[in-house]
C-alpha cells in the first residue's frame, strides 16, 4: 500500500426475515432488500473514526404486505436472526483481527432475542483483539422511515452495537465545518439547488469543477483504500476517469434531467452523521444507458453537507447499494 493507509476493516453481516439499511457512525454503508436471507461484508473503512465508533442496522422484519393499503407489515418472530461480525485486515503483513460483536435470534414464545455465545461455525464469539474490540452489548430503540435505494421506506428497529478501533484513521473533511441539519422546506429547497448545481455541471462538461468538487472525497478514498498518491491519481484509473462524468458517457449513457417530482416535500430526504449530512433518495442524478427506454441507469450519488457560511458542499458519494 506504499505511504497509504495500512488497514482494511468490514462488517459482515448475516441477517434472516429482515431488509435493513447498514449505517457506521451513522454514516450510511450498504441496505439489503432481501427479507429472506442476506450475506454481504460491506468495507467499513471510509465509515470509521479512531477510538470509540458506533454500528447500526436499522431492519425491519417484513412480514406481508396489506393487501388494501399496500403497506408493508412486519413484526418479530423465530424467523429473525442478525449476526455480525468486525473485521480488520493489515495489507503488508495479511494478518486478521475479528470480532464477534451480536449474534442474535428472536424467540416468539419469549418474546425477545436470545444471545447465541458460539458463531455459526459452532467457535466461541470473540470480543476483543489487540487493535479491536467490543462490550458485545447492543441497544434496540424503534425507528421510522428506513429508506432503500429505491426511495421506498419501511418502519422497523435500530440496532446499535459500538466498538473501538486503535488505528490513526485520517478525520472525514466535512467534520469541523458541517452544521446540523433540520429537515424543513428551507433546507429541501437548497438542497435541490445543490443537486442542481452538481448536475449543471455535468451538463457542461465542466469535469474539473466535478473534481473540485469531489476532490476531498477521492483523496480520503485513495489514501484508505488504494494504492494512489491523490485524488487525480485515483479518479485517472477509474475506469473511465472524469470522462464519466460528462453529459454523454464514455459508452453512450445520457444524463438525463434530474429525476424527482414537482414538490421538494415529496422527496425521500435522508439525514446522515447525526444530521450533518444529507441527501435524497433514490438518486436524482442519473445517466441512461442505451437504448434509449432501457430501464439501465448509472447514478452519481452525492451526499452533502451545509457549512457554517451557508455553502453546500459534496460529503461523501456514497456508492453502497
Amino acid at each position: 500500500m506504499a505511504n497509504n493507509f495500512e488497514y482494511r476493516y468490514n462488517a459482515y453481516i448475516h441477517t434472516e426475515g429482515s431488509a435493513w439499511s447498514l449505517r457506521v457512525n451513522d454514516i450510511f454503508v450498504r441496505d439489503n432488500a432481501k427479507v429472506a436471507y442476506a450475506d454481504y461484508s460491506p468495507n467499513i473503512g471510509l465509515s470509521l473514526r479512531p477510538g470509540r465508533n458506533t454500528l447500526s442496522l436499522l431492519f425491519s422484519p417484513v412480514t406481508g404486505q396489506d393487501p388494501d393499503t399496500g403497506e408493508y407489515l412486519y413484526a418479530f418472530h423465530n424467523g429473525v436472526a442478525i449476526d455480525i461480525a468486525i473485521e480488520r485486515y493489515q495489507w503488508a503483513t495479511q494478518e486478521r483481527e475479528r470480532i464477534h460483536p451480536i449474534r442474535i435470534r428472536y424467540n416468539e414464545a419469549e418474546g425477545r432475542f436470545e444471545h447465541l455465545e458460539l458463531t455459526a461455525g459452532g467457535e466461541e464469539r470473540v470480543l476483543e483483539q489487540p487493535h479491536l474490540r467490543s462490550s458485545g452489548r447492543m441497544q434496540l430503540s424503534e425507528f421510522e422511515n428506513i429508506i432503500f435505494g429505491g426511495g421506498w421506506t419501511l418502519d422497523g428497529y435500530r440496532l446499535d452495537i459500538t466498538f473501538t478501533v486503535d488505528d490513526p484513521i485520517p478525520p472525514f473533511h466535512w467534520e469541523r465545518e458541517a452544521v446540523v441539519l433540520e429537515d424543513t422546506p428551507e433546507l429541501r429547497r437548497e438542497l435541490r439547488d445543490a443537486y442542481r448545481h452538481i448536475h449543471g455541471l455535468i451538463s457542461r462538461n465542466d469535469t474539473e469543477a466535478i473534481f473540485r468538487e469531489a476532490e476531498p472525497v477521492w483523496e480520503r478514498t485513495a489514501y484508505m483504500l488504494t494504492e494512489r498518491s491523490s485524488a487525480r491519481d485515483f479518479i485517472d484509473n477509474t475506469q473511465y476517469g472524469l470522462v464519466g462524468y460528462e453529459r454523454i458517457g464514455p459508452e453512450g449513457e445520457v444524463l438525463q434531467p434530474l429525476y424527482w417530482t414537482d414538490n421538494p416535500q415529496d422527496d425521500q430526504v435522508e439525514l446522515l452523521a447525526e444530521g450533518r449530512l444529507v441527501r435524497i433518495r433514490p438518486n436524482p442524478i442519473l445517466w441512461e444507458h442505451l437504448p434509449a427506454g432501457s430501464e439501465e441507469f448509472t447514478a452519481f450519488p452525492v451526499v452533502f453537507y451545509k457549512t457554517r457560511n451557508g455553502e453546500w458542499r459534496v460529503a461523501d458519494v456514497a456508492t453502497g447499494i
